[in-house]
Formats: structure tokens, sequence, C-alpha cells
């Protein structure tokens, strides 16, 4: 009953009652926003925006009860029974077409399927709503029928008790059905199954589950059909002669797996051999096996008449389109005294293709799911496209669709959008203050046109969506065959943002996005924008493991910050069974699966379990496999197994800085595979080359640590321990990494009551001080090049380039650290000439030159070089070489480019180049002879020259963008976040290709800079390409949400504390 006033309760917010925000005019940016309320210990609360009828064009009005559509339902007198996407409807009804507002009568259940092939316009679009006057209660878009008529006795052989058993006879085939409470409770009715289980472990929801035993071999065992390797498992305790052959033959028999991933999947029982007690079944993806049926895996049986032995299960027996529903009710009641939903409809609102539809205030339920449960989906075995539903589902294109204010409950999937075809393109979605609960196998997926191993162009492109405000609850216990059951998916958006939703009991993970493109894809994604933020997931991972509970693939930039994730799962059975006396979990708060340039800052982690062993130990606060370019810094993070985990970290490029890590149990960096003896690291050694790892590329600085285990950490291609913070630093010293401090171990807790969720810094916090200061640059279109200009203390000559760009030859991510960067080599350069800069405080990012004899150079050789790009898919290859225009490069061709810088001069300083790529043809930026900014363009036979007004050789800081809009023809030049210069600019008909060098901050002819650079990038594309504006760009880099805390106050200039919250 707890859970069901909890749900009234939020639903009373849905619906209008006080105490939800109201939406607000807010100047700025949705990012300046929370979403949340942020409470000062480090929580968040949910706080969805009121509810508001808002309608648009004429208004016609639905009431399925009363409703007649002969009449005109202009009012709400005359409503209709049907919407015009009805195929039942008839009339005027069915004769209304365009943009215009449809009301369903509150407290009015509305049966039918909604074909949403049809668009609004953006002044007058399609709104499906209702209108807090007009009745009272939700307005229900329902995919079940009350069933009634029930008769008693199974008059099946096969059912146990059959006097206990109702049925009926129906014209549809359900796959679910349920119970509805005088007080409006919803009781699941499960579909008979052996054995009877239910969740009574939290931790472990599957406790009650049979388990394979496997006796003879733990794994690998397999037997032939027809000429196909499938699983063969073993429980002769449940699996035996006791029963009858056709007891387990043709069951669904869901099962967990190994190694990895973990979920539950269903498959047809092909044979049984009840003598040695094995059961024969196809894999996850409805063929050969590709995943373990390991000992201790656990199982269950479903779906024959066999198992309709307990109240609160039914049996469907399927006779062509109908059949016969068994039944038995939860304690056995009479279903004539019962309200019972059987589920009837797959097809809530479907649609393929849509623009300019707003879905508000609605409340779906009780959807059917495809009756072939073992189905693989539709681009695997084109049986259907409904084996993946969505009460809101659209296949194909749109553009500028809302669902607000729902409630999804009860169903499969909540929200559908797919860009289904390679043209289709879906854009500008706002999915926000919904709630999710009760669905089988996720809340919201948003995704582009991919499947597992597509490669070559085109591919359907989903481009701008956001997520903002929802809730999910209790998400994901029945996924789709190749499903794992997310809450929330965002797979290969251009621009996303996800904030302000709350996520509670999430079988897999709460988020999972997914950014620019898949790996193996030999697509062009030279841009994208990650925002996530301000969500809360508590409980997650409950079904499967080897994921986060916020989850981060592919290409960033991402921004994932001010964040919580609490307690993630990934129990693994066949581990606890193997191996007792270890950790059982695999699963992580944060996890960076294959994920490039992301930044994650002011997050918190909190584990149940810092174990090191045990069903509940919680593995890893951030867990990242092949990715690099990444930043976590001011992160909180308390009470797991380890503080960071890293699988395949050859390509080194990570940032750990100003973290607290608190009470882990056995670890704080298992940044590489340990060693099991000191005898195989000396193994590991004489293999392998001291710089296997680029771990010079790395950067550990101003973390606080504070009980951390019996182990400090691993970082080295040999595993060796180090058992010591001091013996850590000393031995990350040797590489001489970007930053090697590392970090302070505290004598006391730095957080003030972490065990009661209060993540303050405790009163004398050795966290006071501590914070680290990080410029994050927003994101731009095709950025080619990008310098930070800290020193790599082992050789300062060489400036990193950090640039990401998802260019055609970015296929497969093991080998994305092997493509082209573009680093400066500094001429007459050492240490001494890096100084502090106002952008960071870890380390002396700021470059200064003394406008003599020192600059920077990138050869035009190491620029042009060609790169060889190669992609094998599922059915389809390709190979070639990639030079020219294709490489993504400093060298710029006909496309437009943009040039941002923050520097100073010294004062006075005039005629210095500031980054130029030019011989007779090509492009420089320059301080001119009055002080201010020239940016020049130059071809054969043109040239185009933009001269600053303002003058900025005045010995301070300065920002500056100089950007060439080739498509218009124009020129333009910002200042400190304010436009300074505009005029003409060249065409795209001339290219600006040369073979000279790239230099920055001088020549070997002269020009040379007095003074000093902290940050500088190039770009292939503009400002508006980038989808922002300089005032954007600029408050996000000098006032954006990584220079505040978890609770938006602004961080002092030195960084202040360490961890997400500094309250001092």
């Amino acid at each position: 009953m707890n859970r069901i006033h909890a749900c009234l309760a939020t639903l009373a917010l849905l619906f209008g009652a006080h105490g939800a925000a109201d939406a607000q005019d807010v100047a700025g940016w949705s990012w300046q926003e929370p979403q949340a309320t942020v409470l000062p210990t480090g929580d968040l609360e949910w706080t969805p925006h009121r509810f508001v009828f808002e309608p648009s064009g004429p208004i016609c009005y639905i009431d399925f009860d009363s409703g007649d559509d002969t009449l005109d339902g202009l009012t709400k007198q005359t409503p209709w029974k049907h919407h015009p996407w009805d195929l039942n409807a008839t009339g005027v009804a069915k004769a209304c077409k365009g943009g215009r507002t449809y009301v369903f009568k509150q407290g009015v259940v509305y049966r039918g399927e909604l074909d949403a092939n049809e668009s609004g316009t953006a002044a007058v679009p399609v709104i499906l709503t209702r209108d807090p006057s007009w009745g009272s209660g939700p307005a229900v878009i329902c995919g079940s029928e009350a069933v009634t008529g029930w008769k008693q006795g199974a008059g099946n052989s096969l059912i146990p008790e059959p006097e206990k058993v109702w049925y009926v006879d129906l014209d549809w085939a359900p796959r679910a059905a349920w119970v509805v409470g005088k007080d409006a409770s919803v009781t699941r009715v499960a579909m008979a199954r052996i054995p009877n289980w239910v969740i009574t472990d939290p931790d472990d929801i599957k406790s009650q589950w049979w388990t394979w035993k496997n006796p003879d071999k733990p794994f690998d065992n397999y037997t032939m059909v027809n000429g196909q390797r499938r699983h063969l498992a073993f429980d002769k305790e449940q699996i035996n002669t006791n029963q009858p052959q056709e007891y387990y033959q043709d069951a669904i028999v869901w099962t967990t797996k190994g190694w990895v991933m973990g979920n539950p999947f269903p498959a047809r029982v092909l044979a049984v051999d009840r003598t040695n007690g094995s059961l024969t079944f196809a894999g996850q993806w409805g063929g050969e096996p590709s995943y373990k049926i390991i000992r201790g895996c656990q199982y269950y049986l479903e779906d024959k008449p066999q198992y309709l032995d307990s109240p609160g299960e039914f049996w469907f027996d399927k006779k062509s389109n109908g059949g016969r529903l068994y039944l038995r009710l939860p304690g056995d009641q009479d279903p004539n005294q019962a309200h019972v939903e059987v589920a009837r409809r797959i097809h809530m609102i479907d649609s393929r293709g849509m623009s300019h539809v707003r879905v508000r205030g609605l409340t779906f339920r009780f959807a059917n799911g495809y009756w072939n449960l073992v189905a693989a989906p539709y681009w695997v075995s084109h049986e259907s496209i409904d084996v993946q539903p969505g009460c809101v589902r659209l296949l194909g294109s749109g553009t500028d669709i809302e669902v607000s204010h729902c409630t999804f409950e009860h169903a499969h999937k909540g929200i559908r959008l797919k860009a289904m075809g390679r043209e289709d393109a879906i854009d500008e979605v706002i999915v926000e203050d919904n709630l999710f609960s009760d669905l089988d196998s996720g809340g919201v997926e948003l995704a582009d046109s991919t499947t597992y191993g597509d490669v070559a162009p085109p591919m359907g492109r989903l481009y701008d969506v956001r997520v903002l405000r929802n809730k999910f609850d209790y998400i994901g216990l029945r996924p789709d065959l190749f499903g794992q059951g997310v809450a929330l998916a965002v797979e290969y958006a251009q621009t996303a943002e996800v904030a302000g939703n709350m996520f509670e009991r999430i079988c897999a993970q709460a988020i999972d996005v997914h950014g620019a493109k898949a790996s193996g894809a030999a697509t062009h994604r030279p841009f994208a924008r990650i925002l996530i933020h301000h969500n809360k997931a508590v409980d997650t991972l409950l079904n499967v493991d080897d994921f986060g509970g916020i989850e981060t693939w592919q290409g960033g930039p991402a921004y994932v910050y001010d964040n919580i994730s609490v307690n993630p799962g990934g129990y693994r059975s066949w581990d606890h069974t193997l191996n007792p006396n270890s950790e059982s979990r695999f699963g992580h708060a944060y996890y960076l699966d294959g994920a490039f340039k992301n930044y994650y800052f002011n997050n918190i982690a909190c584990g149940n379990s810092k174990g090191p062993t045990g069903k509940l130990a919680n593995t890893a606060a951030f867990q990242e496999i092949i990715s690099y370019q990444n930043t976590f810094f001011n992160n909180t993070l308390y009470n797991f197994v380890r503080g960071s985990r890293r699988q395949e970290p050859q390509a080194g490029r990570v940032k750990f800085l100003g973290n607290i890590w608190q009470s882990m149990g056995l670890r704080v960096f298992r940044d590489a595979d340990p060693a099991r003896t000191a005898q195989a690291v000396n193994e590991t050694d004489a293999r392998s080359g001291p710089h296997e790892y680029a771990i010079d590329t790395d950067a550990y600085a101003r973390n606080v640590f504070y009980d951390i285990g019996e182990s400090f950490g691993v970082f080295e291609p040999s595993g060796r321990w180090y058992q010591t913070l001091e013996a850590f630093r000393a031995g990350l010293e040797s590489y001489h990494p970007l930053a090697g401090g590392v970090g302070t171990m505290a004598e006391r807790p730095p957080l003030r009551n972490a065990a009661a969720h209060d993540f303050r810094p405790s009163s004398s916090s050795s966290a006071r001080g501590q914070g680290a200061k990080v410029f994050v640059p927003w994101s731009l279109y095709e950025t080619v090049a990008e310098w930070n200009f800290y020193p790599l203390p082992g050789d300062p000559t060489r400036i990193l380039d950090e640039h990401w760009c998802m260019s055609p030859y970015y296929t497969r991510r093991d080998d994305y650290y092997k493509l082209p960067t573009y680093p400066l080599k500094g001429v007459n350069i050492s240490l001494k000439d890096y100084q502090s800069g106002p952008l960071e405080n870890w380390t002396t990012g700021a470059l200064h030159f003394d406008g003599n004899n020192q600059y920077a150079v990138l050869a035009n050789e190491d620029i042009v070089r060609p790169v060889t790009l190669e992609a094998q898919g599922r059915n389809e290859s390709l190979k070639r070489t990639v030079s020219g225009a294709d490489l993504s490069s400093p060298q710029i061709y006909t496309s437009s480019f943009l040039i941002e810088v923050f520097f100073k001069t010294a004062p006075g300083q005039t005629d210095a180049t500031l980054v130029q790529k030019m011989n007779d043809i090509g492009w420089r930026m320059s301080i001119n002879k009055a002080g201010s900014v020239t940016l020049m363009a130059k071809s054969t036979g043109a040239n185009a020259s933009l001269a600053g007004r303002r003058v900025i050789n005045d010995g301070q800081w300065h920002h500056v963008i100089a950007q060439a809009d080739r498509k218009a023809g124009t020129l333009h030049s910002y200042i400190d976040g304010k436009q300074d210069a505009t005029g003409p600019g060249l065409g795209p008909e001339v290219s600006l290709a040369n073979d000279a060098d790239l230099y920055v901050a001088g020549t070997p002819q002269g020009q040379n800079l007095k003074g000093s650079i902290d940050f500088m990038r190039i770009a292939r594309g503009t400002l508006a390409d980038s989808k922002t504006t300089i005032e954007e760009l600029y408050t996000w880099e000098f006032e954006g949400p990584f220079l505040e805390d978890f609770t938006g106050r602004r961080r002092p200039a030195d960084g202040g504390e360490a961890g997400a919250i500094d309250d001092k």
C-alpha cells in the first residue's frame, strides 16, 4: 500500500496539485536550470512543471463512453466517441483533419488504436490532451478490455486444480492481464510459470528462480539442433522424470547468462532430456550462442498450461487469432466479482511519420505485447515491427514532437521514436514531466536508424532531443529478446539534454546515452553535444551486469554533471556460485563504455557496500573501457569496492582531479588489470615496453582519499600493485605525466555524514582548498585541433591536441586512439615557459612566448597524411584511403572555419601571429598594427580580411573567436563574448588549402607573440553550424556549471573544495 500511496502522490503532481513547480520564464539557456530541486546536503528532488491546458487552433472533444461520431465534436456537450486517427471512427469524426486540439474527457477510458500518420504545422500543431475542467480523474488511452463473463472450471486436463480456474473465450490473443482493486491499485497477473516466484530480495530480484547446476562443466555446454549449435543447460533437481516430457517441451525459458551483461532473455525449449536434467535452447540473439549459460545462472519456465498451478496466474490457449484465456486471480477470487483488464491492443499512438504533434496530460496503460515472445527485432527477423512496441511510437521521420505530463504504466514501453529508414530524420523532440512506471521493456527510447553491424551511409538521423523532469519507477523486468530493460535510452543524437529525471528500481541502466555514431559506422558525424545533469538514479542494474546506473557511449563532447547514482546492482548469481568468497556484483555508478571526450564533474556516487566481497559489494564508482580523453573532476565518491576501474586504457588521456574518494573497500584506482602475483608483474614487464600505455598523458591531482582498503592503485601494463598513495605517486611520476601529485590522504572523513547521504565537507575536511579548476570548452562543429597548452614534463615541446571529431574513418572504437591528432611542436620551449593561467589550477596551463624566437609548429606533412578507412559490418565492408578535404584536419579547403583563442599579449604588442597556415594561399589570425585582431583568408585571385575594432593588446586576458562563414561569404570576430566586427569574406568556390606548415605564436620569419596562450582550437564550421551563439558559448565557458558546485554555488577562483559540494 505504501507504493500505491506514493504513486497517488506522484499522480497528484502530474494532475496539477499544489507543490509542482510552475514552468519558469528563465533568461538564458536550459542547461543553466537544474530541472530539479537541489538540496544542500547533496540530494535532488523531482520537480515537474505543472500541467496547463494550452489548446491551439480549433478544439474537438472526445468522450469514449458517451460520445457520438456524428456530432460536431466542437463542445463538451457534443463530443465524438472516436479520435479521427482511430480506424473505428465514422462520420464527422473520421473526416476531421489538420492541426487542432483534441480533448479527451477526464475519468473516461478510451479503448482504441490511433494511427497517427498526420502532422500539424508549427503555427497550429496537432494536440492530444485533456482539460481539467471536463471530467474528473485521468484521461486514459487503454490497450486492454475489461473482460467479464468468466466461467469456472478449466476443461483442460493439463491444468492443475481445474476447479479453481476460470476461463473466457476471446477473439484476440493477450500476453498480459491485470486486476484493478477498488482503491485503483493494480496487480499484474503473471503468465503461468514455474517456479511461482515473487520478489523477496530487493538486491537479488531473481532469488526465487531456479539455478542451472551444470554438474560436469560449469559452462560451455552445447548440443546441435538441425546442424546449429544451441545451449545445453542442466538442473536435474527440477528437470527430471517426475514430470512428463511435454511438461518442459516448447516452454519459454527465461535465463540469465554470462560472462557479462547478464540480463535474462526468453528462448523456446527445443529439446528435453529428463534423464540428465537438461534443456536445449537458442542464444539471446535467437541463434547460435554468443554468451554462456554458467553454473549458478538463474532461470524459470513459463507459458505452459501445466504451470497454471497457483493464484495470480493466467495461461492463454491460442487458436488462430483468438483462443481461451484461463485465469486464477490472487486469492483465488471470483473474476466475475473483480475488475479484470486483459491486454488486447499493442498500438496506442502509432506513426510512420508525424510532425508538430503534442501529446499532453494523458494516461497510457494496459498495452498488449507481441505474441511471439522469442521473436527477434524486425531488422533481424523481418517478422513484425511490433516485436519492439511503444505506447507512443514513431518509426520514420518527424520534427517538433512533444510528449509531456503523461503517465505510462503497466505496459511494454512508454515512448519509442526511431528514425527507421536510412533517409529518415527525427528532430526537436521534447519528453518532459512524465511518469513511467511498471513497464516491461523500457521507459523511453529515442534513436537514429542504426542497427548492429550497419556500416555505410546514409543512416537515419536523430538530431535534437530533450528529456526533462520525468520519473521512472520499476522499469525493465521483462525486456524483449534483444533488450536489456533500459529506462531511458538516447541513441546517437546530435544534441541531447537529459536533466531533472528521477529513477528508482530500474532493471538495467537508468540513463543510457550514445553520442554521434555507433562503433563500426563509416558515417560522418562531425558534431555532437550531450548534456546529462541533475538526474538521480537509485537501485539500478537489478537485472543486468556490466553496465552503469548512468552510462555514456561513443562520441562527445558529453557534459555529465550534478547527477546522483546510488547502489548500482549488477548481481551475478553464477559468480556467487563459483566464487562465494569474492565480490558477486559487476555494476557501476557511472560507466563510460567506449565514451570519448566526456567531462564528468560535480557528480555523486554512493554504494550500499564497499565489500570488498559479498553479494552487495558495489563494484566501482567510475568504469571505463577503451574510453579516453575524459576528465573527472570535483566528484564525490563513497562506499565502493573501487573508485575508478579502467579496461583497455592504452590510449591514456584521462584526468582525475579534485575528487573525494571515501570508503573504497579494495583500492581507489584499478586503472589497469591487476597482476595476480609479483612474478606476473616481472613477466609482463619483460614482455612490454614501459610506454605501452600513454601514461604520460594522464593526470592525477588534488584528489582527497580516506579509508581506501588494502591497496591504493594499479595503472601500468604490468599490473603492479601500489599499496600506498606515496608509492602510487612515485610510480606515476616516473612516467612524467601531465599531473602526478595524485592528492592527499585525509586523517578524518572528509565528508560530513556520508552514511546518511550528507555529502557536504566536514568542518575540518581535507577537501578544503583542493577543488580543481578545469576548463571545459563548449562543443563546436567539426573541431579539428584543440590545444590546452599544459606541459608534458617528459617533453615540454610536445603540446597535446585534444580535439574530438567523429569523421567517417572513426569506425572501430578499439582503434580510435590510433587515428591522427595534431599536436604542436614547441620551438625553443622549456618547462619554465609554462605558467599558471586563469583557466586551470591543477597545472601550469598557459604557455608564455617571449616574442623573440619562440613559437609552435605543426608540419604540413602531418596535417595531410592520409588515413585508411576500414569497416566491417553485418552485410557490408568498406576499405579506402581518406585524404584531402575528407580528412578532418586544420587544412581548410572550401569549408567554413572558426578559430577560438584565449590569450593575452604584452602591453602594446602589435604585428604578431596568433595562428596561421598560409603561403600564397591560406588563412591567418593575427594581432595587427592597431592592436586588434585580424582574420585573413586568401586564395588564388581572391582574398578577404577583417580587422577588429576593439584593441586587445592591453596585457589582459581576452577570449577571441574569429570565423569565416563560407556559405554566407562573411567574416566575423567576437571579443569577450560580444561581436566585434563583421565584413565580407570568401565563398565556398575557392580553396584555402596549401602546403605550408601551421604556426602558432609566430613563425621562423618573425611576427612572434610576446604573451601567453591558455587555449586555442580550430573548427571547420561556424557558431550557427554548432547550434549555438557567441553569448551561449561565452556564458558556458566563463560562467558555466563546471565553475560551480553541485548546489549551484560559484566556486572561488582557487577551485574551492574538492568533491561535488563546496559549502565554504
